[in-house]
């Protein structure tokens, strides 16, 4: 177990004591849309650039997450599973260059993340005072049942009604089991921080349109990251675990 990993326990200011890194199991389907990178780099931490995917645009991810279990059986957290809508601009730290795929070789990819609603308050506590995620209680529902994930979002950030609807069909093929870390990158106090998240899980990723994938975005939402509606890709998980690890501040 490396430094990052031991284990430490805080209370939130909800009473809620938690450990970390905090274990959590999870259902989740999302996909990736294109969106103007010159918007995506004006609502980005100087630190970090939009990942290119063409010249001029960058993309965005939009991720629907049912939570099963937070916390490890051996550290119970007392915090009730949840409901999630993550919107992620995949981004880059470190690079010297904005050319795609050229970014990638002096740079680390991450994922920050830029509006996070979720359904309960122990749920925005356990966000915001440990990693900067910008959670907010709103209507999130999100299903898992026999034909595919469906997540909507109803929040009067983006729209007196929904602000997202996106519905992911169950892949018809396998999916692979996954190992992954990843950085997710927030903004807290002031300072950018940068989460290990590591996920393991059988996950399925399909690359361009998908029959009986369906995406609605609120207007208000659409022109904030100037995003296009047409998925580039999907994702598909219904029996995933997650660890988050402490945070590291990121100083340049």
């Amino acid at each position: 177990m490396t430094t990052a990993e031991q284990r430490s326990r805080t209370r939130l200011s909800t009473s809620h004591a938690v450990t970390l890194p905090l274990e959590l199991s999870l259902a989740m389907g999302g996909v990736v849309v294109p969106a103007r990178r010159n918007r995506l780099e004006s609502v980005l931490p100087a630190a970090l650039s939009s990942l290119a995917i063409a010249p001029g645009i960058g993309c965005v991810a939009l991720i629907g997450i049912q939570y099963h279990r937070v916390g490890g059986q051996e550290a119970a957290t007392g915090l009730e599973p949840y409901n999630e809508f993550a919107v992620i601009i995949p981004a880059v730290h470190g690079s010297r260059t904005n050319v795609p795929v050229a970014q990638l070789v002096d740079g680390e990819i991450g994922g920050y993340v830029h509006w996070l609603p979720v359904t309960t308050e122990p749920a925005v506590a356990l966000g915001r005072e440990l990693w900067g995620y910008p959670k907010e209680r709103a209507n999130v529902t999100v299903t898992d049942g026999p034909n595919g994930i469906r997540a909507v979002v109803a929040s009067r950030r983006y729209s007196d009604r929904e602000a997202v609807r996106l519905e992911i069909p169950r892949p018809r093929f396998s999916p692979r089991a996954r190992d992954w870390t990843l950085a997710s990158y927030t903004t807290k106090e002031g300072t950018l921080l940068r989460t290990p998240v590591q996920i393991q899980g059988d996950v399925a990723i399909g690359i361009g349109p998908s029959v009986g994938t369906t995406l609605e975005i609120a207007p208000a939402l659409t022109r904030e990251l100037r995003l296009w509606r047409r998925p580039l890709g999907r994702l598909y998980g219904s029996r995933v675990r997650a660890r988050l690890l402490v945070g590291e501040r990121i100083t340049e």
